[in-house]
């Protein structure tokens, strides 16, 4: 069996065994497309964050070796610890990104929908409810 295939094989078990006990726990399988979905998104974010080391690490190890001020191997940039803290980067700033457009979200439900028109028994424009009286606040009279 070619390593490729081991390895696939690995992942296939091990995410079957995740979905069986998610189903255990009560997850709706429905929810699978979405949580694929946003996996793709941090996937996506991992590779935007792991290319952008790999270009600022290559950038300053020209530039240190440009100005004379030593020598870095351009390798370093490909160590496995670049990727795996790229994986933290994209999570930390998903996570941020995620937080914010719930927040935005709150915000627009929290917003009046519109102006408040005036009930039909309400000649004077206040909405207020059928035969309340209108007084100023604290229940003082005029």
């Amino acid at each position: 069996m070619p390593d490729s295939l081991y390895i696939l094989a690995v992942v296939a078990a091990t995410s079957g065994a995740a979905y069986a006990a998610g189903r255990r726990l009560g997850m709706r399988a429905g929810l699978v497309p979405a949580a694929l979905r946003r996996a793709i998104r941090l996937v996506g974010a991992c590779l935007l964050f792991w290319g952008g080391n790999i270009a600022v690490g290559a950038g300053v190890a020209l530039l240190v070796r440009g100005l004379g001020l030593g020598f870095i191997w351009l390798y370093v940039n490909t160590d496995v610890s670049v990727l795996v803290l790229s994986a933290v980067q994209a999570l930390v700033f998903e996570s941020w990104r995620a937080q914010h457009q719930h927040e935005q979200e709150r915000a627009q439900q929290a917003q009046p929908r519109g102006p408040v028109a005036p009930r039909a028994d309400d000649s004077t424009g206040c909405p207020a409810a059928p035969g309340l009286a209108h007084e100023p606040l604290g229940g003082a009279r005029e």
